[in-house]
């Protein structure tokens, strides 16, 4: 009878060492789960997700849908068109980077270099336009990265 006592309680305690076991990401041991940044890009710089949403929250609680909505006009209004190409850049200096199969050993299956010569074209030709437009910052670094594809590019070919 004690026998059947000992395995009742270990059958209910097991569901609280499941969760234990997940500890704070909710998942179990040995499962994968995709990681993602807490940081977002906006004009105004880098900030961790929901900072700015954390600073302007009434303190009675969420945001009524109007107040959401105005927020949201708002943060659009500062949006600017080279804020849009710049962001439009670096997604496509990344696509470059893997049509060249860079890293080789997550890349390479995605190898085409004609693609990641498109991929450069028009990052030159987008960094011409925006010359004048971005702070010479941003500018820099996009640069920077297109004559890193471009050498990579070289040594890949």
């Amino acid at each position: 009878m004690s026998e059947e006592k000992e395995n009742e309680e270990e059958k209910q305690e097991a569901p609280e060492a499941a969760e234990e076991e997940k500890g704070a990401t909710g998942q179990a041991a040995g499962e994968s789960r995709r990681q993602t940044s807490s940081r977002l890009w906006t004009p105004q710089g880098e900030k961790m997700a929901g900072e700015e949403e954390r600073a302007e929250e009434p303190a009675g609680g969420e945001e009524s849908d109007e107040e959401l909505r105005k927020r949201m006009e708002e943060a659009l209004e500062k949006i600017t068109t080279a804020d849009v190409v710049v962001d439009m850049m670096v997604t496509l200096a990344s696509f470059a980077y893997q049509r060249m199969g860079i890293p080789k050993d997550v890349n390479e299956k995605f190898r085409d270099m004609d693609q990641a010569r498109l991929a450069i074209d028009c990052l030159d030709a987008l960094l011409s336009v925006l010359t004048d437009r971005v702070p010479g910052d941003k500018l820099d670094a996009l640069t920077g990265t297109i004559d890193n594809l471009k050498l990579n590019f070289v040594k890949e070919s």
